[in-house]
């Protein structure tokens, strides 16, 4: 009896969660082994190690997260080690940018040795008592930073339209399309906790569509399939480890109609109000032991 062939992921940690989600349907696995190389971890070392030539021995599919510009010596090589034969199904990942307009400069996030607040806030980074030598109460401090950010904010549907641009153009190199999706329905369903990390339903959409271009699959697999995903994602909340909650004024301008602006926001083990949230960035809080 022949072993099952492969199918590879290749992708950031939307990809690493698309394997997550693809290893529980048996529509897919009852006909794949399900590999993945997470684009944002992997090292050139690992090429010899643990992605060699055997790696790649039984893999049949690829489902590939394709970038933009000039591809990355691990896209070259991965190219390289694909058999002839292999499907590829290329996927964009989703990013949107315009609901949290200060992300941009924290020096704090290079030079921590510890994993504290990987999204950036610029402006809260300016508040930060390690800079300015003060550290006001929380009102105070908060005020302080509500008014900066509505002095500052910049025009969000201008920054919606750069990221129609940017996310079109990858779009472009796809299989898949995403951009009209994610604009028609980001005001009326929360779809991003992060600019790239998710909720469950685009990954629903994603993998909907990777279903039905995938070779080898029976009308009758990607049926179950289906049917398995619907129930493994109900009440998901997909990549939620770090919800960083959108500035009410964005949800405002921008009429996003699912805000609720005294929700508490998963922060790991935590449970954050928006105002809690940037209290804590501003002052740079550990939150794990």
């Amino acid at each position: 009896m022949s072993q099952k062939p492969s199918l590879l992921i290749y992708g950031s940690c939307q990809g690493e969660y698309l394997a997550h989600v693809a290893r529980y349907l048996s529509g897919v696995t009852d006909r794949y082994n399900i590999k993945l190389i997470a684009l944002q971890q992997v090292t050139e070392q690992d090429w010899e190690t643990r992605y060699d030539e055997a790696f790649f021995a039984d893999v049949r599919v690829v489902w590939n997260q394709v970038e933009s510009g000039e591809p990355t010596i691990h896209r070259r090589i991965l190219e390289s080690r694909l058999r002839p034969d292999c499907q590829v199904v290329k996927f964009p990942p989703l990013i949107l940018l315009c609901l949290w307009p200060f992300s941009g400069s924290d020096p704090r996030v290079a030079a921590s040795s510890d994993y504290v607040y990987p999204w950036s806030d610029s402006i809260a980074a300016s508040l930060a008592p390690s800079l300015t030598g003060e550290d006001p109460p929380d009102d105070e401090l908060f005020a302080r930073y509500m008014r900066l950010t509505t002095e500052k904010m910049p025009d969000l549907e201008r920054r919606l339209r750069l990221d129609a641009t940017r996310v079109r153009a990858v779009d472009a190199l796809a299989d898949i399309k995403v951009w009209d999706w994610v604009e028609a329905h980001f005001r009326t369903t929360r779809l991003f906790h992060a600019a790239t990390h998710l909720t469950a339903l685009p990954f629903v959409y994603l993998l909907h569509r990777l279903l039905a271009l995938t070779d080898g699959l029976s009308p009758a697999g990607i049926a179950r399939a289906r049917q398995e995903m619907t129930f493994l994602m109900r009440g998901n909340h997909g990549q939620d480890i770090e919800v960083v909650p959108v500035h009410p004024l964005v949800a405002e301008r921008m009429g996003l109609t699912w805000y609720e602006p005294e929700a508490r926001h998963r922060w790991h083990s935590h449970a954050w109000t928006y105002r809690e949230y940037i209290l804590k960035y501003i002052r740079w809080e550990p939150f794990l032991p």
